[in-house]
C-alpha cells in the first residue's frame, strides 16, 4: 500500500512538471508578456481612419492640419483631442498575456477577420498601417481585440460606446461654443444687453437698477456654451419648424460679426443625415440654424429652455436705498458720570 503511494506521488509530481514545462515553453518567445507594443505606429503620421460595424455600417476620419474631419458630412469637425486620444492609446498599448490565440476564439469573441462588432483601419496618406478588430466585451468599460495578422486576443479598457459607428457620435459638440469676451451685444426676445466697462449690461437699464449679476452670468455662459448632440445636414425641412420658430435671437461679437440664431420645434421623428430611415427625435430637443454653420443642428431642450426663460423682470433688481445724511438716526448722548456734571 506504502509503495502504491509513492508510486502515485511520483506519477502526480511528473505530470506537474510536465504542465509547467509546457506551459513555460508555450507562454515564452510571442506571448511573454511585456515584450513590446501590440500595434506599432507612429500617431503623427496617422491621418485617416475608417471605423466599420459587423452590419457594413461606417464612418470615415480624415485629418488636415491639426483637425481631424468628418468628410462624408461635408467636412464638418470632429472630436480632435478624442480621436488623437484613441489613436494613441492603440499605439501605446503593451502586449500582454493573450485571453486566446485559436481562430475558434476570434470567431467566439468576435475579433475575427470576417466576424467582429468593429473594424478599425488605420491609415497614412491612403496606405493602411494597422487593422484592429474589437469584439464583445468581457466586462464593464473592457473590450476584445485583435491586430490583423496576429493571434493574440487582448482586452483593453475601451467603454464599447466610444467605437459607435455613427457620424455624431464623432462630431465636434463644441462646435458652437464662443468666448464670453467676444460679445459685444446680445438681442433676445424682449431683453438686449450690449458690452459696458462693467461687462454686459441691459441696455436700457435706469439709473435706480442693477444688474444681478448671478443671474447674468448664467445668461452668458448658456450663450456662449451651447452644445449639439447631431447635425442633421444643410436642408431646411419643413418638419423642422423653423418657418415658425419657438426663439429666435441675435448676438454681435468683436470685429463686427454678428450671429443670427434660429430653434424650431419640430415633430417626433425627423430625418438625420446619411439615415435611410426617419429617426426619433429625441424628447425636449430643437432644431437649430446657425448663420454662420451650413449644417443644421440637434439640442438639448434644456438649454434652449434657459434662454427662454431669461427675462428682463429676472435679471434686474432695485438698487439699495442709501440713507441721507438728513434722515441718519441721532446718535445718544454720552453718558456723564456723577461728579463730573457742572
Amino acid at each position: 500500500m506504502k509503495r502504491l503511494i509513492l508510486i502515485c506521488a511520483a506519477v502526480v509530481l511528473v505530470q506537474a512538471g510536465l504542465v509547467a514545462l509546457t506551459h513555460f515553453n508555450g507562454h515564452s518567445g510571442a506571448l511573454k508578456p511585456g515584450q513590446g507594443v501590440l500595434l506599432p505606429l507612429n500617431t503623427a503620421e496617422i491621418n485617416e481612419l475608417l471605423l466599420e460595424d459587423g452590419a457594413g455600417q461606417h464612418v470615415v476620419l480624415k485629418k488636415e492640419k491639426d483637425r481631424w474631419l468628418l468628410p462624408e458630412s461635408g467636412s464638418f469637425p470632429a472630436d480632435t483631442v478624442r480621436v488623437q486620444e484613441l489613436i494613441e492609446r492603440l499605439a501605446g498599448m503593451q502586449r500582454g498575456w493573450p485571453e486566446a490565440t485559436t481562430a475558434e476564439a476570434a470567431n467566439r469573441f468576435k475579433v475575427a477577420s470576417d466576424r467582429f462588432e468593429r473594424k478599425l483601419i488605420l491609415r497614412k496618406d491612403g496606405n493602411t498601417v494597422g487593422t484592429v478588430y474589437f469584439g464583445t466585451s468581457p466586462g464593464l468599460r473592457k473590450v476584445y481585440l485583435r491586430v490583423d495578422n496576429d493571434p493574440d486576443i487582448q482586452t483593453l479598457a475601451l467603454p464599447q460606446h466610444e467605437l459607435e459607428v455613427n457620424v455624431d457620435n464623432w462630431i465636434d459638440t463644441a462646435i458652437l461654443h464662443l468666448k464670453p469676451e467676444q460679445l459685444t451685444r446680445v438681442e433676445l426676445p424682449g431683453l438686449q444687453l450690449e458690452r459696458t466697462q462693467d461687462g454686459m449690461q441691459l441696455a436700457d437699464l435706469k439709473s435706480d437698477e442693477e444688474v444681478v449679476k448671478e443671474r447674468r452670468d448664467a445668461l452668458v455662459k448658456r450663450l456662449t456654451r451651447l452644445t449639439v448632440t447631431a447635425i442633421l445636414g444643410p436642408e431646411r425641412k419643413p418638419e423642422y419648424g423653423l418657418d415658425d420658430p419657438a426663439l429666435r435671437y441675435t448676438v454681435q461679437l468683436d470685429g463686427g460679426v454678428t450671429i443670427d440664431y434660429l430653434f424650431g420645434q419640430p415633430p417626433k421623428a425627423v430625418q438625420g443625415e446619411g439615415s435611410q430611415e426617419p429617426q426619433a427625435l429625441p424628447e425636449q430637443s430643437y432644431v437649430l440654424k446657425v448663420s454662420n454653420q451650413e449644417q443644421l443642428f440637434r439640442v438639448d431642450g434644456w438649454q434652449v429652455e434657459e434662454i427662454k426663460n431669461a427675462t428682463r423682470a429676472a435679471l434686474v433688481r432695485a438698487k439699495a436705498q442709501k440713507p441721507l445724511a438728513g434722515d441718519l438716526p441721532a446718535l445718544p448722548s454720552p453718558a456723564v458720570p456723577e461728579g463730573e456734571a457742572k
